[in-house]
């Protein structure tokens, strides 16, 4: 009876096992110099380690522990830009400044006629305005309209005869609000009308 052994035990040559460790050498060699230098200590001596982006590992990691490596210190530390959050005090500033306008208008009231010039405001909002002529006095009437209204109705908050108004208002109502100049002279009369809060131009 023949016996047979499959477990052949394959021995390699001599010339194959230091081809093998040659390959390993020159293949440890390539990913140290490509990837492990750069990416680790930020050292590139071929350029590739910083085309496939692996130098900046390295730079975060310096950043993060508070250093900044001498070689990139002039060309990326100009990258780094910190932004402080904002305060509570100047998110509540910026909240009321979104709304707030500023205008300068020249509103010319034709002579022997009256003017409407109007702003659309909500409940409660403020506008500070001022304005003047040439020196003519006109009569006028500062008023609003609550928005939505048929009546008819409407407060006033000043009337006279005058060439010059300055003040602030804190609307009652949603409407619109403004003046109403007439011109009782021969001539036109030319009205420049200040206003900064928070409106809309109604005209």
């Amino acid at each position: 009876m023949q016996h047979s052994d499959n477990n052949d035990v394959q021995v390699q040559s001599t010339a194959t096992l230091i081809k093998a460790c040659v390959i390993a050498v020159l293949t440890g060699s390539v990913v140290l110099l490509i990837a492990i230098l750069p990416a680790e200590y930020n050292i590139d001596p071929t350029g590739l380690g910083s085309a496939a982006g692996l130098t900046k590992i390295a730079q975060a990691t310096n950043y993060k522990d508070g250093n900044v490596p001498e070689m990139t210190q002039s060309k990326d530390i100009e990258k780094l830009v910190i932004i402080d959050a904002p305060t509570v005090s100047e998110i509540k500033q910026n909240r009321i400044d979104a709304g707030t306008r500023a205008d300068v208008i020249d509103i010319t009231i034709p002579a022997n006629k009256g003017l409407e010039y109007k702003l659309l405001l909500n409940q409660h909002g403020h506008f500070e305005y001022e304005w003047k002529t040439d020196g003519t006095a006109l009569f006028f009437d500062f008023h609003g309209e609550p928005q939505g209204d048929t009546t008819g109705y409407y407060e006033s908050y000043a009337i006279t005869t005058s060439n010059q108004m300055k003040g602030s208002l804190v609307t009652p109502f949603a409407g619109n609000h403004g003046w109403y100049w007439k011109n009782n002279t021969s001539s036109p009369v030319t009205v420049t009308l200040t206003t900064k809060g928070t409106y809309k131009i109604k005209g």
